[in-house]
């Protein structure tokens, strides 16, 4: 980075600093260098006034003085300058640089390789005290090797799980530690032996109730989902939430991109992506749970059907007020599939307040605008929900002024729809080449895809926030219900109300969201 200093503004310090803002950055173009290509950006930024200036007015507020920074940021490059350029970059004028490679590596190379890049420092050695500037190699000095062992500490805390899937990548740091006798890393030293320990646990996804699911020749008509809508709805939903966060906060960021998720139909790649995998289980399994507690009496009077219609949406309402928008779009998936949007009778007799409730419900996941309502809903602040032990059972959120809410609202986590975010990155890895001119790298793709991947990481952290107790009478209920397929599901559907039995008070959704329902079914069946 260098820097040119400009002479004092001639205009107050209001004026100068609305004219800063306006044009404080300003694109200057592009620089090749070998195996590399850096976007060139002026930068304008406030500096300490001059001692001794005489231009400044008594009267007046004051003067801005400024300075224009020229920064650089790689746009493409080799992998070698790709990993060169975390140690440029660490702590440096590009703070995305170094979150956005460890992000979207696995797209283009191995944590093995970047390892290897990382660590060997076998060139030139200049003066201590001679600074690494964009495009130039990387001396090995004690600075440097500070510095690479800053990079590996960040990497173990924020991307532990590349090295529980590498743990060869452990050894090969300590082996690096056990030779570097400058400093003493027992921090670092500390993470590598805590995650060594985890090497022989098991970090995936928990079973709460130790359950396996059963075929479907082992349940009976009926099953168990008599059982699960037996329950409160406030307590089925945050037993959905339970599982849900847990499938959440194991969740690889990395597995959600486009080059890796798209590739999960091909047999060689059918253990991609499992963190994901898990993910669109969990949402196939609420969906044939709706689906099947909806269908399994094929005995039961339209009247008694609207009831478990009602209560699905009761339960979908708490999935809202906990922020679990996977489950609650599960459950509104199943309610508009085929097979039981195509009730009328049932429909019919469902009151009008669950139906209003339900359409709203719907309307977070419109289509309209790029979903612009379910994106902009995931980073509004809410009242929390209060438990109430109330006959009705509806969620109450606790009535305070808007002052007291800011002051006093607890935090809130949030289980987005892994879905959205699925979507953005495929057609993000679609719409731009994996390298430019000359074979390189392109981190501007890698940069926009961390964009993404930073959204769903901000919303793994609020998940701390959830206080939630398991329940095993209810887990048991859940995971031991009938699953019906598509097929048996509207067979059965036809048999309750055949295709001449016509009713027109079946819901008015809007068939184009119900097919954006179903296509996630279609993903996850193909997996």
């Amino acid at each position: 980075m260098s820097d040119e200093e400009q002479p004092p503004g001639t205009k107050p310090a209001r004026a100068m600093g609305k004219e800063i803002t306006m044009n404080a950055l300003q694109e200057w173009g592009e620089e090749v260098e070998d195996g590399a290509v850096y976007g060139v950006t002026l930068r304008r930024v406030r500096t300490e006034s001059p001692s001794g200036d005489l231009l400044t007015v008594a009267s007046s507020p004051g003067y801005v003085h400024y300075k224009t920074c020229k920064v650089r940021s790689l746009r493409a490059g080799t992998l070698e300058k790709l990993v060169e350029n975390l140690l440029v970059e660490y702590q440096g004028s590009d703070p995305g640089y170094v979150p956005t490679f460890l992000s979207t590596y696995r797209a283009f190379t191995s944590p093995e390789k970047v390892l290897e890049l990382l660590l060997d420092r076998r060139l030139e050695k200049p003066g201590d005290k001679e600074p690494a500037t964009p495009g130039s190699p990387i001396p090995d000095t004690p600075c440097v090797q500070r510095v690479v062992r800053g990079v590996l500490q960040t990497w173990l805390e924020r991307h532990p799980q590349d090295f529980r899937d590498s743990p060869q990548c452990l050894q090969i740091i300590s082996s690096y530690l056990s030779q570097d006798s400058r400093e003493n890393p027992s921090q670092l030293l500390r993470l590598v032996r805590s995650l060594e320990d985890e090497t022989d646990q098991d970090s995936s996804p928990k079973d709460w109730t130790s359950i396996t699911r059963p075929s479907e020749g082992d349940c009976d008509t009926s099953g168990n989902t008599t059982c699960l809508l037996s329950y409160p709805p406030q307590d089925v939903a945050e037993q959905l939430t339970l599982i849900d966060v847990d499938l959440f906060q194991k969740l690889q960021s990395c597995h959600c991109l486009g080059s890796i998720w798209s590739q999960r139909d091909k047999k060689e790649h059918r253990h991609v992506a499992p963190s994901v995998r898990a993910t669109v289980a969990q949402f196939n399994a609420v969906t044939a749970c709706v689906t099947a507690s909806v269908l399994s009496d094929i005995q039961m009077k339209p009247q008694m059907r609207a009831k478990v219609l009602e209560k699905w949406i009761s339960i979908a309402q708490y999935c809202r007020f906990l922020r679990n928008f996977s489950s609650l779009r599960a459950i509104l998936s199943a309610l508009q599939s085929n097979s039981i949007y195509r009730l009328k009778r049932t429909w019919a007799a469902v009151s009008r307040d669950n139906l209003n409730i339900f359409h709203k419900l719907s309307a977070i996941f419109s289509d309209e605008n790029n979903h612009e309502i379910s994106r902009e809903i995931l980073t509004k602040d809410e009242i929390p929900l209060r438990r109430t032990n109330s006959a009705r059972n509806e969620p109450r959120p606790l009535q305070r002024s808007a002052s007291q809410v800011r002051s006093t609202r607890p935090a809130q986590g949030t289980v987005p729809y892994l879905g959205t975010f699925l979507t953005d990155l495929v057609m993000l890895d679609t719409a731009l080449p994996d390298n430019v001119e000359g074979g390189l790298i392109n981190f501007e793709k890698r940069r926009k895809e961390y964009e993404v991947l930073a959204k769903i990481q901000k919303l793994q952290l609020t998940c701390r926030h959830y206080v939630l107790t398991p329940k095993p009478d209810i887990l048991q209920a859940f995971y031991t219900h009938r699953q019906l397929t598509e097929d048996q599901s509207y067979r059965i559907s036809r048999t309750i109300e055949p295709p001449a039995d016509s009713c027109p008070n079946s819901p008015r959704i809007r068939r184009k969201l119900t097919k954006r329902f179903s296509s996630i079914g279609e993903v996850c069946r193909s997996l």
